[in-house]
């Protein structure tokens, strides 16, 4: 952001000794600006020498390109910002100079709704098809992408995928809710309520039920499981059998163990009590296999120290709970026994201090710290063969400063701030010649960029305003020689080659 504003000052400051030559600046009045073919560049108060109030800013043929307002010279309230053709492009809501509230982006396919809260992004994102109706929702924590983003049908609005998010990056994506060809629901379905919550989920096959199906309450509890084969519900079903809870008890007749079964064998919770009363051990089975030995007590929240296991008995995480957190140090294993990862947690259950990962065949793969559950420091990421992947330093779980990228065949060098792409950044191919060179502000690509061959020859060139492909963008063969011209406004291609494209808006026009 500080960037941006330096870039609009500077901008602002251009113009103004331009202008001196045409006329006097009026330090605390309004003041016009003009391009040198006469046309109005930017118009608004000065104070003290500095633009304050609502300034409009225009392109060299007239078109309004931004307005907006400025507070004691800071950015406020909502400000414009336009194609040269005169479309808006960008909404952005200011408050005391940074985003705070809604930044809307229209490009032709989309419109993007991101909320801001002192220049980082928090809570959801809502991406919309150009109709209106909603196509995709992400939800941001502190600027990183967390918990579960939703993209949904453009013909009906059901939710047809499903991201998990951890700290910006995927975990896991799940496809739901498919209709085929021939309109049949087909593979998992999933339901909800009007909060996210999943109401009820199965399998369909062939447009009927199939499989398992679980109903939920509003709250995510679980309040029926039923099964059909071909559409057809089945009636006592064995393996939803209820568990047996069984009890012992001490000569004294208070409790001595509490334990559930299916079918005879152990599943779930197990407890065992002292005379007193007291949980002093427990389990969790599955299937009859103990996949966790400690103490949980009669309220389900895990105390002391604990071990879970795979399913084959081999440890897979050993450490101490304090009243359902963990707490202190803790160790993770693959399953064929090597350490996963090693670090600590503090009294509130959240990441603190070093972190260390490791590949199953125990080469180092991550090094991180960490403070209340969030990234702060120094990060290095290494291959199996001891190589850094990448490194850089993360303050409050946001990329800061320089970072490095190595991908096998290409290096990737450049400055993030708040978790955001800022300034240039460069990629090279192995041979040391350069691959790519462009600016960014705050993630969108700004500026000239450009991409070369391995040869070093220009591949394509070309210019972006906010993220939009503008102007003259030019493709190169191999040999440099150029291969096709492409001309864009506001991110769209009007020509080829000098050549107009005909566009459904140009269409209605013939």
């Amino acid at each position: 952001m500080m960037k941006r504003l330096l870039f609009l000052i500077g901008f602002f400051i251009a113009f103004a000794l331009h202008a001196q030559q045409e006329q006097k600046i009026d330090p605390n009045g309004y003041n016009i600006f003009y391009y040198e073919n006469g046309e109005v560049s930017s118009e608004g108060t000065m104070r003290n020498g500095q633009p304050d109030g609502y300034w409009k800013t225009y392109y060299e043929n007239g078109i309004i390109k931004s307005e907006g307002n400025r507070k004691d010279f800071k950015l406020d309230s909502v400000w414009t910002f336009y194609s040269d053709s005169g479309q808006v492009a960008v909404k952005i809501t200011y408050e005391n100079g940074k985003k705070n509230g809604l930044r809307t982006t229209y490009h032709e396919e989309e419109i993007t709704k991101e909320n801001f809260a002192d220049d980082i992004k928090q809570g959801y994102t809502y991406i919309y098809y150009p109709d209106g109706a909603l196509k995709k929702e992400i939800y941001f924590e502190d600027g990183l992408e967390s918990g579960i983003g939703r993209e949904y049908a453009k013909s009906d609005g059901r939710v047809i995928k499903l991201i998990y998010y951890k700290k910006g990056y995927i975990e896991d994506i799940e496809v739901i809710n498919r209709i085929d060809a021939a309109g049949m629901k087909q593979g998992k379905w999933k339901y909800f309520y009007d909060n996210r919550q999943v109401k009820l989920e199965g399998e369909f096959k062939n447009d009927l039920k199939h499989g398992y199906f679980k109903e939920y309450s509003k709250d995510g509890s679980l309040l029926s499981t039923s099964k059909y084969i071909d559409g057809v519900l089945q009636e006592d079903v064995a393996e939803l059998a209820k568990l047996d809870i069984k009890r012992e008890y001490y000569p004294n007749g208070k409790v001595k163990t509490v334990a559930s079964y299916k079918d005879e064998t152990p599943e779930g919770i197990r407890r065992e009590y002292s005379p007193e009363g007291d949980v002093v051990a427990g389990y969790i089975f599955k299937n009859g296999t103990m996949i966790g030995e400690g103490i949980i007590n009669d309220e389900g929240i895990k105390d002391g120290p604990w071990k879970e296991y795979y399913p084959n008995g081999a440890i897979k995480s050993e450490g101490t709970y304090n009243n359902g957190n963990r707490t202190g140090q803790w160790k993770f294993y693959h399953p064929n026994g090597q350490l996963e990862q090693i670090g600590s947690y503090n009294k509130n259950g959240k990441e603190d201090g070093q972190w260390t990962w490791y590949y199953a065949t125990g080469d180092l793969l991550r090094e991180e710290s960490y403070f209340n559950g969030m990234i702060d420091g120094h990060s290095v990421e290494y291959d199996k063969n001891g190589e850094v992947i990448s490194e850089g330093d993360y303050i409050e779980d946001l990329r800061q400063g320089t970072w490095v990228f190595n991908y096998g065949d290409h290096k990737s060098e450049g400055e993030y701030f708040s978790g955001m792409r800022n300034g240039k950044w460069r990629t090279w191919y192995n041979n040391g010649n350069l691959s790519f060179e462009g600016e960014f502000i705050e993630d969108n690509p700004n500026g000239r960029h450009t991409w070369f061959w391995d040869n070093g020859n220009v591949k394509t060139e070309g210019k972006y305003i906010m993220g939009l492909k503008d102007g003259e963008w030019i493709k190169y063969n191999y040999d440099g020689t150029p291969f096709i011209s492409i001309f864009y406004e506001n991110g769209t291609e009007k020509k080829y080659d000098g050549i107009k494209v005909i566009t459904p808006d140009d269409e209605e026009d013939l």
